[in-house]
């Protein structure tokens, strides 16, 4: 099982191709089972415009992060529309989201910014951002 995450994704994909593909899952609804890209270590961070928002941390708060959006939203559609590298660990990606809330009658649409963190072939992290401006003026900020 040691080539299970070269199996499932194919040879060595790029850090931005690892993004796109698991964005493929997410919409699979097979994000829970992505851990085989998935550091140990891994630390996911919400926007804190989110209530409730929260930071998970490893493989568990993985799995309690995938399973949250399965249980709030029967539907979910998330949409790709630029996914860049920013260095050689940061991928950064503008993405459109459609989710019908459970019990909605219609379906939610919001745009937001993920940063995705890439080390070694795995994900390491990632960082919601629904104030896209903010987000701009990270990347523009000196640190970066």
């Amino acid at each position: 099982m040691c080539n299970r995450a070269a199996r499932t994704l194919g040879p060595m994909p790029t850090p931005v191709e690892l993004v796109e593909r698991l964005y493929g899952r997410w919409n699979a609804g097979a994000l829970a089972d992505a851990e085989d890209v998935v550091d140990p270590a891994v630390e996911l961070l919400q926007d804190p415009l989110v209530p409730n928002a929260a930071t998970l941390h490893g493989r568990e708060g993985w799995r309690c992060w995938a399973a949250r959006w399965g249980e709030r939203y029967e539907d979910l559609r998330i949409t790709p529309d630029a996914v860049v590298r920013i260095d050689a660990e940061h991928v950064l990606a503008f993405v459109s989201i459609a989710a019908t809330p459970v019990g909605a009658q219609r379906p939610l649409t919001w745009a937001a910014a993920h940063v995705w963190t890439v080390r070694a072939q795995r994900i390491a992290g990632w960082q919601a951002h629904l104030d896209l401006d903010a987000v701009r003026a990270t990347l523009d900020a000196p640190d970066g």
